[in-house]
């Protein structure tokens, strides 16, 4: 039986006061397992960012608890929520925010450098994963000189660099050809199945659900159906 990688028990998130306030989230419960990926969907407004901010650690919930890898989120400080994202997840931001000015290795070697490695292990683990992902030859290149297919396989290299156990995924397709996206899924399956990372995705892309070992559907804030994707 799969591991349990995130837990989510009674969470709820509000934003505004009084007449304005808005339940984003309503008492979610939730696990989500090692070496699986998992699709999360839903309409617009529904609560899957809100839902994928507080995983991240960058937001906190109202109520409920956060176990993330047996570890609980709200007794932590903010410095020890910034220290656990930095050696636990992996982060993939739609707009992939790599730094124009560095090279593709060294965005993939950032974090790396930012938990104190040096920095010749810091680039050779990060032209390690550059190979992997089949863009050694575009190690010394700029992000600006890439695809954004190539971009976001920097951007997931650069996520997994310091071995995060955890990677959550925002829209990682949505600016991407069918061809990119099926090879950016691909390798997100990959690192679920063969190396026992739980691997989230935020989409609202039809095409993604061969992909997804699991499915969670939202609305309204609410967890409406999670179903095993056979």
């Amino acid at each position: 039986m799969s591991q349990v990688a995130i837990r989510c028990e009674g969470l709820k998130k509000s934003y505004g006061q009084g007449e304005n306030k808005i339940m984003a989230l309503k008492d979610i419960n939730l696990d989500i397992y090692k070496g699986q990926l998992t699709l999360l969907i839903g309409p617009s407004g529904s609560g899957k960012s809100t839902l994928l901010s507080i995983l991240a650690t960058i937001l906190s919930s109202d109520q409920g608890q956060l176990f993330l890898l047996d570890h609980e989120v709200s007794k932590m400080s903010e410095a020890e929520k910034s220290d656990f994202r930095r050696d636990y997840l992996g982060i993939v931001f739609q707009s992939f925010f790599l730094i124009p000015t560095l090279t593709v290795a060294e965005n993939v070697a950032l974090p790396l450098r930012v938990a104190g490695k040096e920095e010749s292990m810091a680039l050779d683990k990060a032209n390690i994963l550059l190979k992997a992902m089949h863009l050694d030859k575009r190690a010394n290149a700029v992000p600006t000189e890439l695809s954004k297919g190539q971009q976001q396989r920097v951007a997931i290299a650069r996520a997994i660099s310091n071995d995060a156990q955890v990677i959550l995924c925002d829209e990682p397709t949505s600016s991407l050809d069918q061809a990119t996206g099926i090879e950016v899924m691909t390798l997100l399956r990959e690192l679920a199945e063969n190396s026992s990372r739980a691997v989230l995705v935020i989409t609202h892309d039809l095409r993604l659900f061969p992909f997804a070992d699991r499915i969670i559907k939202m609305n309204d804030g609410q967890i409406i159906s999670v179903s095993d994707n056979e």
